[in-house]
């Protein structure tokens, strides 16, 4: 006997492969321009590969998510426009309203939507990965009790002297340049530990008190960052 085929129970896309003409930037896409988001990206497809997760909506040809990944491809494949440049992208193809395109633009940039990760869970996990290959930054390790800076100082010390060991350049010639990388090491690290230093975590013993507190001073219940300059400026000073 023949068994019936089970029909899903929800819509889904259709994994197609489409030129990349045919896709268009939405022009209300809310995420910020971050040049670092693309560098990380075009690292990680030369890396790995592109892994998809481009959703574009065949009635608009808006692109719904997946707008830093084409940006990304585009420079891997020398796209300018023209039809000499054209390439062929994998995507996940819907059919959406326009307000529904809007809302599901939104709803996967949403870090709300999206959901956090088990602190706890992430404390096992980095630690065997290559948290760069990851895209955490040295702030995201510091969050997870994990310190790098010292790590990154030393590897690059290491390469230093040993590339100019095997250069065989006069003592004094070879101790300046030393001199000079120590004190440009000195410096990254001063600024990495700047970058780190910014950030401040505020602990709450649930989600209901968390969420009064931010209500009460006009941010989202959801928000995971408060800008500190725009924080400060709604409390009082203390002498």
């Amino acid at each position: 006997m023949m068994q019936k085929k089970q029909q899903p129970k929800y819509r889904q896309s259709d994994t197609v492969v489409i030129r990349r003409s045919q896709i268009n930037f939405a022009p209300y896409n809310p995420r910020k321009e971050d040049p670092e988001v693309i560098r990380k990206l075009k690292k990680n497809f030369k890396t790995v590969g592109y892994l998809g997760g481009i959703v574009w909506n065949r009635l608009s040809s808006y692109l719904v998510s997946g707008h830093k990944r084409v940006q990304t491809l585009d420079i891997i494949n020398g796209y300018d426009g023209t039809s000499e440049t054209d390439y062929e992208i994998k995507v996940e193809a819907v059919e959406l309203d326009n307000k529904t395109e809007r809302e599901q633009n939104i709803f996967m940039n949403s870090p709300s939507a999206m959901g956090e990760f088990d602190m706890e869970k992430m404390k096992v996990l980095v630690p065997e990965i290559d948290y760069q290959a990851a895209g955490l930054s040295e702030a995201d390790m510091n969050i997870y009790g994990i310190s790098v800076m010292q790590d990154e100082m030393s590897a690059g010390l290491a390469d230093t002297l040993d590339d100019f060991e095997e250069m065989q350049r006069p003592f004094e010639e070879r101790k300046a340049a030393v001199k000079e990388m120590k004190e440009q090491i000195r410096q990254q690290a001063e600024q990495k530990a700047e970058d780190i230093e910014s950030y401040v975590m505020i602990n709450f013993k649930s989600y209901r008190a968390k969420s009064s507190f931010m209500l009460r001073f006009g941010f989202g219940p959801d928000d995971k960052i408060i800008p500190g300059e725009i924080f400060a400026d709604m409390v009082e000073r203390v002498e």
